[in-house]
């Protein structure tokens, strides 16, 4: 009958000490523990949503390749790309100061599809002038370029209004001729091909500019 009842008083005596030295989990441990836990499920789904999105690009790719393959090489045949540029009728010069004579060339070019209508293609621009009635080593007087960004602001549609337009400032002072060539290379962003066209214009020389008036013979 003893060993029962020192069993008894001893865990009598050893519940208190187990109370006091084994603390619980306070609150502050278990809103730690929860947030935790639902960090870990975020992240969870978060992994998940991104598997989704990555095999449904996956899905999506794959279907690209598999219509491509049926096009063949033939579809590039069908898009509407650039076979030519022209240059607008009123290309030409342009007085931009109200001083006399002009002070700039305005080009307006319009890039051309396979069956003859305009089209906003993207690409890069140069503009060269000349004046051909100066020494081959003097006749450029002047050249501006525009890459495809700065190309795709300048582009005006509207009613029978379908072309890029950019302005060629003098670059060297008034030309001495009034008889300007303007060259334009176009270069296709879709195809990688190069474009040309070129125009003679007739620009408004200031007065002092003028050609000397050839004597008339009596």
């Amino acid at each position: 009958m003893r060993r029962p009842l020192n069993l008894l008083a001893a865990a009598m005596l050893a519940g208190p000490l187990l109370l006091c030295g084994c603390p619980a989990a306070g609150p502050s441990q278990l809103d730690q523990l929860v947030a935790q836990r639902d960090q870990g499920r975020e992240q969870v789904r978060q992994l998940q949503a991104t598997n989704e999105g990555l095999q449904a690009m996956i899905l999506d790719q794959r279907q690209q390749i598999k219509t491509l393959q049926a096009l063949g090489d033939a579809r590039l045949e069908k898009l509407y790309h650039v076979e030519r540029i022209d240059l607008g009728q009123y290309t030409g010069g342009i007085n931009t100061d109200d001083q006399a004579g002009d002070d700039a060339i305005k080009v307006y070019l319009q890039p051309i599809d396979q069956y003859g209508s305009v089209i906003k293609a993207a690409g890069e621009v140069t503009v060269q002038l000349f004046d051909l009635a100066m020494p081959p080593q003097e006749n450029l007087i002047g050249q501006y370029k525009w890459n495809v960004d700065e190309v795709a602001k300048l582009w005006s549609s509207g009613f029978l209004v379908y072309h890029y337009s950019f302005l060629c400032p003098w670059q060297h002072g008034v030309p001495k001729h009034d008889q300007i060539t303007v060259r334009v290379e176009f270069v296709d962003y879709l195809t990688g091909k190069h474009f040309t066209a070129q125009k003679v214009c007739t620009i408004a020389l200031p007065p002092q500019t003028q050609p000397a008036s050839k004597p008339q013979g009596k």
